[in-house]
């Protein structure tokens, strides 16, 4: 169907693709997904670091995890060019909810040990991989090319209204009802999105093709190597998942021993990138066809990175909730700018597959995790992020503002 043949609603052109019907559900259950996600992280993190008071432990978990993410990217490209990409996204959801139901109640039962987390994390790791694809390509099914921009910003938006909401919940409901209570929050949230996401109705999907696994694999790794923009788009993205997202898993030891706020300071702190990626996602989603999106993700990401530098040598609470708030911002408008570009410039039938190596930058932040733990046991966690962040800035710039190529996007 002809997306103009769809009756909407007339809504400002920064809210336009909330006229899609469609689009408002899909909305509803990213909410619902990101809530379970980030409280799994909150739930992992401080349950972990009751267990060993370790930041290489912190590092090393999230290492597994992402491992396994890594791992199964070429399954989850696989999966989202051949299947129902509605039903591939509910049933790695389903099994996801299954892993957290079994570790609240490892939890409740005070029966849990560092290895059942370390393994639970593999469980968790590939299914989530496979979801972070098939959703992404379902936002572009369900939008179209027209709508992409400003969907993507307010995708953004709601994603990060849960990042927001959910560690500060995490954190209160840890402190008031223990671990294993936002465990079992996860597995309810995650039952709550499965039904909501079969009922969508796609308007932009490429039909599925039946090809051999490998076959398939190959043929989207050409795909991409083929497109020197794509893979400057796929590194610019990269850089900051190995140099900057590991610092989010030593943010325990910031809210613990750094600036002395426990435990719902932990859940506070990882709130303040969700509170700035908000007005963020608003301005990439009233982009529409503004062009220099490439300027803007550039300087967004410098923006970004310098403020995560500044966060690690704050030693005062409320200029380090300042410095991820700013922060926030900045990595909003890179991560939906990249996005948009990057889903723009991959063909229908290659979006599962371009959208998998695009992923994989994911599953390389466990590199990053290693690198930054060790280095943190050397010289201090607040100087390993320091230094990650400003490496970090001077290779966006190279690889972002420095290009022609992608100033002119």
């Amino acid at each position: 169907m002809d997306r103009t043949q769809i009756q909407r609603t007339r809504l400002p052109d920064a809210f336009s693709s909330l006229s899609l019907p469609d689009f408002r559900v899909l909305l509803g259950t990213t909410v619902l997904t990101q809530l379970s996600g980030w409280m799994e992280e909150v739930a992992r993190g401080w349950l972990v670091y009751e267990l060993t008071h370790s930041a290489f432990h912190l590092s090393a978990l999230a290492f597994v995890s992402g491992a396994s993410r890594f791992l199964v990217a070429p399954i989850a490209g696989y999966v989202t060019d051949r299947m129902d990409r509605r039903q591939a996204t509910a049933l790695a959801e389903a099994l996801t909810g299954v892993a957290a139901l079994a570790l609240g109640v490892l939890t409740l039962a005070g029966m849990v040990q560092l290895w059942e987390v370390y393994f639970l994390a593999c469980w968790m790791g590939p299914l989530r991989g496979i979801t972070m694809t098939t959703r992404q390509a379902l936002l572009y099914d369900v939008v179209g090319p027209s709508y992409l921009t400003n969907a993507v910003g307010l995708n953004a938006v709601a994603a990060n209204m849960a990042r927001i909401a959910a560690p500060s919940l995490g954190g209160i409901i840890i402190g008031a009802l223990g671990t294993a209570t936002a465990f079992l929050a996860q597995a309810i949230l995650l039952l709550l999105a499965i039904p909501v996401t079969l009922l969508l109705r796609l308007q932009a999907a490429a039909p599925p093709r039946q090809m051999p696994f490998w076959r398939s694999v190959v043929e989207g790794v050409k795909y991409v190597s083929a497109n020197p923009l794509l893979l400057r788009l796929f590194l610019f993205i990269y850089i900051p998942n190995v140099l900057i997202y590991p610092y989010v898993n030593l943010i325990p030891v910031f809210a613990d021993e750094v600036l002395g706020m426990g435990a719902r300071g932990y859940g506070l702190l990882l709130t303040g990138v969700g509170f700035g990626s908000i007005p963020g996602g608003l301005i990439v989603a009233a982009m529409g066809r503004w062009r220099y999106k490439g300027m803007a993700m550039g300087g967004a990401a410098l923006l970004y990175m310098g403020m995560v530098a500044l966060f690690a040598q704050s030693r005062w609470p409320a200029f380090a909730f300042a410095t991820l708030v700013t922060g926030g911002m900045g990595w909003s408008m890179m991560v939906s700018l990249n996005q948009t570009l990057v889903q723009l410039h991959l063909g229908d039938a290659f979006r599962g597959r371009g959208l998998s190596l695009y992923n994989l930058g994911s599953g390389l932040t466990p590199l990053g995790n290693l690198a930054m733990g060790g280095v943190a046991h050397m010289i201090g966690v607040p100087m390993a992020v320091t230094s990650f962040a400003l490496a970090a800035m001077a290779l966006s710039a190279a690889v972002g503002l420095a290009s022609a190529q992608v100033r002119k996007l």
